[in-house]
């Protein structure tokens, strides 16, 4: 079934230029139906990502790890994410969402199984690479897709699905890992997680994808013409200064949340002293209330946009600062374990996850459908390579020196530094969103 593309007289970045706000793009029930798979993958996405926080002391034990080796298997996914996400990104921009995250669906899926099978660290390591290989396309072409398939009035709460269902996944994976690795062994517990994601990539398909209808480039052109509109492209990116404040600020915000996800378990099992279970599941409570935070804080930032644009960044800018201050002080000033502590870190969870989706909401709002994707890729590059890549890494070296309490503090206030570009967002977003360009474009 094709959707009629709706031209437009405007220059206001969206899917369909010039319709009202409330206009979807797609008929409903085709843009709920690519909610709801693109939601489901972006979770198992992050259950075969974090499902080996879970564990970090099997492995730890088999192999005869150090804390910066088990933080390597973390950021090794990050960094290989980051070496494919741009050109993974041009791909979607230029060949097809939904087969793409079909593509990257099967690649992370098989790289988790084969992580069950490894005889050592390295061969670990190097599934932990291919997994993040796999990573890369999918979060521009679900985010590119999904934004395309809602209205603008829905904008933020359309980028909040995919990143709820991709932070929902981390405590399910924990809860899993957790599970099967004390019934029936660790390598196990690859294995089924691995396979929900393989029979939801082939669903991927079923989805329906859209073309440009206002930039289509003539036939026969060169791929020398196409490589320089690319740069052009890449150039007006980087000339957005909201669109670099964001970036900046969302490499702090992975940069914490990797250590959160990586290291809190162990965080309970080593300072609070108490079962990986019992572990797990407080730390499946702190990521649980930041993935809630995240499906309630798309429609909250919807409704704050609709108020005034000027106040989108301010709540973000206060967001991180309070988050950032109530991690320290639990870790700090709290009795580990105790029910206090547990009690703080989920508020600052609730809190910390009202930022996680904002960002690429930003960049969606200012970007044409055309280099959407290359856009969010460029966030997603940086917040992996500087972020996700770098925190537990960090954190890990920080507790070899010292001790994990101290280095989770200390992570923590990374959250100031990201709460200051989101600052200078205040002045410079509302003229950049009066510049954004819009493209018409069609489903297929």
């Amino acid at each position: 079934m094709k959707q009629t593309a709706i031209s437009s007289t405007t220059m206001e970045a969206g899917s369909t230029c010039g319709a009202p706000d409330d206009v979807w793009p797609i008929d409903k029930r085709y843009a709920l139906f690519t909610a709801a798979i693109i939601f489901l993958i972006g979770m198992f996405d992050l259950v075969d990502r974090q499902v080996i926080a879970s564990l970090f002391p099997h492995l730890k034990e088999e192999f005869s790890l150090s804390d910066k080796q088990l933080g390597m298997l973390v950021s090794a996914v990050n960094i290989s994410i980051s070496v494919l996400v741009v050109p993974s990104a041009y791909l979607v921009d230029h060949w097809s969402r939904k087969k793409m995250i079909f593509l990257m669906g099967t690649v992370w899926s098989v790289s988790t199984l084969l992580c069950g099978f490894v005889t050592g660290f390295t061969h670990l390591l190097m599934a932990r690479l291919l997994c993040g290989f796999g990573e890369a396309g999918y979060q521009p072409a679900g985010q590119s897709l999904l934004s395309a398939c809602f209205p603008r009035k829905l904008r933020a709460t359309a980028t909040a699905i995919v990143t709820c269902g991709m932070s929902l996944g981390a405590p399910v994976g924990l809860m899993i890992g957790a599970f099967v690795s004390e019934h029936w062994g660790w390598r196990h517990a690859f294995g089924v997680v691995a396979i929900p994601g393989l029979l939801l990539s082939f669903l991927a398909l079923r989805m329906h994808d859209f073309r440009i209808v206002s930039t289509d480039k003539p036939a026969g052109k060169s791929f020398w013409a196409q490589r320089g509109e690319y740069v052009h492209t890449l150039r007006n990116i980087a000339k957005t200064p909201t669109v670099l404040c964001v970036i900046c600020s969302a490499v702090c915000i992975r940069m914490f949340n990797g250590v959160l996800l990586s290291w809190t378990p162990s965080y309970f099992t080593r300072v609070a002293e108490v079962p990986m279970t019992v572990a797990s599941s407080y730390a499946s409570l702190v990521i649980i209330a930041e993935s809630a935070a995240i499906f309630l804080g798309g429609p909250v930032v919807d409704w704050v946009k609709n108020t005034s644009n000027r106040l989108v960044p301010v709540w973000l800018c206060f967001a991180m600062l309070a988050s950032g201050a109530l991690y320290v002080f639990a870790y700090r000033a709290c009795v580990p374990g105790s029910a206090v502590q547990v009690a703080i870190l989920v508020f600052s969870s609730l809190i910390f996850g009202t930022v996680f989706s904002a960002g690429t909401f930003l960049i969606v709002d200012l970007t044409a459908a055309n280099y959407r994707a290359t856009a969010i890729s460029l966030m997603i590059l940086s917040q992996n390579l500087l972020g996700y890549s770098v925190g537990p890494i960090f954190t890990g070296t920080l507790s070899d020196m010292f001790d994990l309490s101290t280095a989770m503090s200390l992570s923590a206030s990374v959250l100031v530094v990201g709460a200051v570009f989101y600052g200078i967002c205040i002045f410079t977003y509302p003229r950049d969103k009066e510049r954004a360009e819009c493209v018409d474009i069609e489903f297929h």
